[in-house]
């Protein structure tokens, strides 16, 4: 684990998207659990745990980045086994999608095809 960091910056400056699965998924994780905060108060009462929101923010993150959207869905569904989050899922993929279509960013592993 301690040599990640290490190898990963190298690895970025020649080109090579190597060891972004991971991170995309821990920070889409934690995006949605940050959202959960403000989000807990409004309806539906009882309001969906921030485990619910992190699995959302995962996909949503994942889908934006990698503009895979339902890769993202079926991935983090089979990952976390939450197949009851599906509509929730599916708005967020949409969002994502896009969000990412509006900034005009190309999707990540497509970066180091670039001359």
């Amino acid at each position: 684990m301690p040599r990640r960091p290490v190898r990963g910056g190298p690895a970025e400056l020649r080109g090579h998207p190597g060891g972004l699965f991971a991170p995309l998924l821990a920070l889409g994780a934690l995006w949605g659990t940050l959202v959960h905060a403000p989000a807990a108060p409004a309806p539906p009462s009882p309001a969906p745990g921030p485990a619910a929101f992190a699995v959302v923010g995962m996909a949503a993150l994942f889908t934006g980045v990698v503009r895979a959207p339902v890769t993202g869905i079926v991935l983090v569904a089979e990952m976390t086994g939450a197949l009851s989050l599906w509509l929730p899922l599916l708005l967020a993929r949409f969002a994502a999608t896009v969000t990412a279509d509006h900034l005009e960013g190309e999707p990540i592993y497509d970066s180091p095809r670039r001359p």
